[in-house]
Order: structure tokens, then sequence, then C-alpha cells
């Protein structure tokens, strides 16, 4: 082998095509996975959720309430009610002041 002669050396982008060929057939492989596999994979996280327990927290919420609304009489919800909707009614005639009051200032400055 005479000693004049050089070796080939490999282009940069030769070797960045092979790694990013890698990469893509990667990718390709994954999203076939996902394909074939995925709505399997829902379903089964789907079926996991559904069998899991809530928080505790919401446990204990669900058990207030419940016997909150046990303790409850027919009357006591009916004074509730309207307890709720006077105050829906007061809430809506504070907005509407509100708007006449911002309504007047405006008439006036103008």
């Amino acid at each position: 082998m005479p000693s004049n002669q050089k070796t080939p050396e490999i282009d940069p982008d030769i070797g960045s095509l092979g790694e990013r060929e890698r990469e893509l057939r990667k990718q390709i492989e994954h999203l076939q996975d996902f394909v074939e596999h995925g709505p399997e994979r829902e379903r089964q996280a789907e079926e996991e959720r559904l069998r899991t327990l809530p928080p505790p927290s919401e446990i204990q919420d669900r058990l207030r309430e419940k016997k909150f609304m046990d303790q409850l009489s027919r009357g006591e919800l009916k004074n509730e009610m309207r307890n709720q909707t006077q105050s829906g009614v007061l809430l809506f005639l504070l907005i509407f002041a509100t708007l006449a009051i911002g309504w007047w200032i405006y008439q006036t400055l103008k």
C-alpha cells in the first residue's frame, strides 16, 4: 500500500443523515405501535380509572353531604330554597343598581 494514498473520509452530512434516518425509523415504529395498540391502552386506562376509588377527601365530602341531606326535613329544604331565591333577587337588584348609578354618572359627565 503506497503511503501517498489517502484514506476515504466520511462526509459529516452522511453520518447525520444516518442518525436522522434512525430517529425517523424510531418515530415510525412508535407511531405504528400507537396505532395498533393505542385504543386498547386507552380502554384499559379508562377501565382502571373507573375501578379506582375517588380520593379520601372526596369520599368525606360525599358522606358529609349525604348526612346533611338525610337530616334535613322538607320544611328546612323549602326554607333553604326560599333563602337562596331571595339572595339571588338581592344580587340582581345590586347589579342593576350599580349599572343604573354608572349610567347616571356617565350621563352627568357627558
